[in-house]
């Protein structure tokens, strides 16, 4: 009963542990995108219900552009009408008008500029929001204090000490990211992709046919010379 005892403290507090670590992860996930997150969303919620949110999109902070209004399944409910939103999101549909959580959903109140300010009580608040009302992620967190990486300096620069902010992304100065539509890849990108065999075959088709192209043209200028003599 003594170890059994032990082994769960342990366990207990590995995991405590390890909770700082897994929201920082997540929280570089939804500010440097991955596979699985297709959007990062600030919205407006219009409709709550179990199992469900659906909100008005207000801007897409990062990946494909959502449509609007967005249904967002979820697996408790904490939002009413009119809560301002942030959502990491995984589409269910190329229309992309409703899909799952990805790496977190969180209440936002909505500012001026399509910015959001956040409830500071959660561990990274102070990284995410950021990012999302400047478009920076050259960030790194202590403790829950948010620095900014200054070239040539071991500490870099103190954004959020945990509690208040000593820099204030609601500024002006600082432009939120939107994402209007999707990046077109250069035709040199769209090259790259393809397999270097389906080139290779490519090109030696092509090849090919201006050698038999060129051969008709010199049979059929042959067959005139030899009838006009």
């Amino acid at each position: 009963m003594k170890k059994f005892l032990t082994l769960l403290l342990s366990l207990a507090l590995l995991g405590a542990l390890a909770l700082p670590g897994l929201a920082a992860d997540g929280t570089w996930r939804m500010t440097h995108g991955d596979d699985y997150q297709d959007a990062l969303l600030v919205g407006e919620v219009i409709e709550a219900a179990e199992g469900y949110v659906s909100f008005d999109v207000v801007r897409t902070v990062n990946g494909k552009p959502a449509k609007s209004p967005f249904l967002l399944f979820v697996d408790e409910m904490n939002f009413a009408v009119g809560d301002g939103i942030l959502a990491s999101v995984c589409y269910m549909h190329d229309n992309r008008s409703n899909g799952i959580v990805a790496y977190g959903v969180f209440k936002a109140e909505l500012k001026q500029d399509k910015k959001i300010k956040m409830d500071p009580g959660w561990y990274d608040v102070g990284f995410l929001e950021w990012y999302v009302n400047t478009g920076e992620n050259d960030l790194y967190s202590i403790e829950g204090s948010v620095y900014r990486r200054v070239e040539g300096s071991e500490e870099g620069q103190l954004l959020f000490d945990g509690e208040k902010w000593h820099v204030d992304s609601l500024d002006p100065q600082y432009k939120a990211p939107q994402v209007t539509r999707e990046p077109i890849k250069p035709m040199l990108s769209a090259l790259r992709a393809i397999p270097l065999r389906v080139l290779l075959g490519f090109c030696a088709a092509i090849g090919l046919a201006g050698v038999l192209i060129g051969f008709a043209i010199g049979f059929v200028i042959g067959r005139k010379k030899r009838l006009t003599k």
